[in-house]
């Protein structure tokens, strides 16, 4: 496990400042990084998006004490973005990146990413359904049938563990299109009210 201990400053930070996601810079070996850091799901998950064309993200969990695994599942993606070649005096491992990573984590950020951002680089790790449509237009209440799990996911990727829970508990979906100008997110509060 490691420990990211800046991360943790930036919690306190953010938790000051009523905030639960930021979104931060970062470069290692030349390569830059966009940084989303998620604080009101559990495990929290920190994203590192590549920068170009193509982006490849890694999403590390981040439990409660601000760990996460030493394994990562894209390594060798990780490898390739950052143009490492063979040292026979020291074998790159995750928490070489890590470390520069802790050290360069903002102790406060003032940027917030928006849900629409973070669905899509969610999709790519998460089992999350019609991952094309990021644009929210409110709840179903689902008379028959119950709330599917990609829905679920959708949801707590993009408002967090707390609006998830309460529809899986409701039985109520959110509502998603891939039509910007059809966006509804001020409909956001009548899940209270179903």
């Amino acid at each position: 496990m490691f420990k990211f201990t800046a991360l943790e400053s930036l919690h306190n930070n953010m938790k000051l400042n009523d905030t639960k996601r930021v979104v931060f810079p970062f470069r290692y070996n030349e390569k830059g990084f966009s940084c989303i850091f998620i604080t009101d799901i559990s495990p929290f998950r920190l994203y590192l998006s590549t920068l170009g064309e193509t982006p490849t993200t890694f999403e590390l969990e981040i439990n409660n004490k601000y760990e996460t695994s030493s394994y990562m599942n894209d390594y060798s993606k990780l490898i390739e973005y950052l143009e490492l070649k063979y040292d026979p005096n020291h074998k790159f491992k995750p928490n070489d990146f890590f470390k520069s990573l802790n050290n360069n984590i903002p102790s406060n950020c003032n940027n917030h990413p928006n849900y629409r951002d973070v669905i899509l680089i969610a999709a790519s790790h998460r089992k999350i359904e019609e991952s094309k449509k990021i644009y929210f237009c409110g709840w179903r209440n689902n008379k028959t049938g119950n709330v599917r799990e990609g829905n679920l996911e959708k949801t707590r990727s993009a408002f967090g563990d707390e609006l998830a829970e309460l529809c899986k508990k409701k039985n109520i979906s959110s509502r998603w299109t891939d039509i910007d100008k059809d966006e509804e997110i001020n409909k956001i509060n009548d899940i209270y009210t179903m």
